[in-house]
C-alpha cells in the first residue's frame, strides 16, 4: 500500500483479515505492507474486501504483488487477523518462520533484493 498511517484505516483492515480468517503481519507507514497466510479462498475474501476498503477509504495505491502457495509442513501462525509489525526487518525475519526460503522470496518480490 502507499501507505498506513490512519489508526481508523488499519482496524478496517484488521477487522477484514479477522472476518476473513486468515492471519498475517502488517507494518504500518509508508509503503504500507500486509503479509498474510490462509487458506486460498479465505485470501482471495480477505484481499477482494482489501481493494473495496481501498476504494471506499480511499488510499492512494494498493498492490497485491503475489502469492505462493505453502508446503503443508510450514508453520502456520497461530492467531487470526493482523498483527502490527514494527518494522521491515522484523516483518522480512517473520517470513521466514512460515517456511524456510520465505525471505528470499519476499524480498525479491519487494525489489529488496538488488536484481
Amino acid at each position: 500500500m502507499h501507505h498506513i498511517i490512519s489508526q481508523k484505516k488499519f482496524r478496517r483492515l484488521k477487522m477484514s483479515a479477522e472476518a476473513s480468517n486468515i492471519s498475517g503481519w502488517a507494518k504500518a507507514g509508508k509503503p504500507g505492507v500486509l503479509v498474510v497466510q490462509g487458506q486460498k479462498q479465505n485470501i482471495a475474501t480477505f484481499l477482494e474486501r482489501t481493494y473495496r476498503t481501498v476504494q471506499v477509504l480511499r488510499y492512494l495505491e494498493f498492490h497485491h504483488v503475489s502469492t505462493i502457495p505453502l508446503e503443508a509442513s510450514a508453520k502456520l501462525w497461530t492467531w487470526s487477523g493482523l498483527k502490527e509489525a514494527p518494522d521491515m526487518k522484523f516483518l522480512i525475519l517473520n517470513v521466514d518462520v512460515v517456511q524456510q526460503g520465505m525471505k528470499t522470496w519476499f524480498r525479491k518480490e519487494m525489489g529488496m533484493s538488488g536484481s
